[in-house]
């Protein structure tokens, strides 16, 4: 990751451009298509100056997820698996309807299925030494198998809709849909 000096406008600029034209490319060839080349030139600075900042473009890629993942554990801090469902739940949707394309992108394109689970994990601090009394670690895997997978596919299923039905709306009915699941396996 990189460091950065306080206060400083020109580093401050060069880092948004980089990130603006970063975003840019990964919404029109996807990242495997990206070389620091391009984006150099796109976002009119040079290779050196992109390399001070970031070792690699995975770096890159790597923070602009962090930035996601530390949104929506700030959001969410305080709520816990299995007991709070209902408002991660919700959670998800209204956090998803504050987001920009890219996550949607990221998070609705099957071709973005690898850095999605990813940023999931890294969001969801989902992993074994997580698992919830009650639960054995097999047991917990599948019960957030299911309900992430879930709550995922009602969301790629709103974003191909247009997002027509309102994101308030949405999220009551995914929570009744997945607490009622619960519920039946509790």
């Amino acid at each position: 990751m990189r460091t950065t000096p306080a206060n400083d406008l020109r580093v401050t600029k060069t880092l948004e451009a980089i990130d603006t034209t970063f975003r840019e490319m990964m919404l029109e060839k996807g990242f495997a298509a990206i070389t620091v080349k391009e984006l150099c030139e796109r976002a009119r600075i040079n290779k050196k100056t992109f390399y001070r900042y970031y070792e690699t473009l995975e770096d890159l890629l790597a923070e602009v997820m962090a930035t996601y993942a530390a949104s929506w554990r700030k959001r969410t801090s305080r709520l816990r698996m299995p007991e709070d469902i209902a408002q991660i739940t919700r959670e998800f949707f209204l956090f998803g309807a504050e987001q920009d394309v890219l996550y949607d992108a990221i998070t609705c394109d099957p071709a973005w299925d690898a850095i999605q689970r990813s940023l999931q994990d890294d969001a969801s601090g989902e992993h074994v030494e997580n698992v919830p009394d009650g639960y054995t670690p097999e047991r917990w895997h599948i019960v957030y198998a299911w309900q992430s997978g879930a709550v995922l596919n009602m969301y790629r299923a709103w974003v191909a809709d247009g997002k027509t039905m309102p994101a308030d709306e949405l999220a009551e009915l995914a929570v009744r849909l997945i607490y009622k699941g619960y519920e039946a396996i509790r």
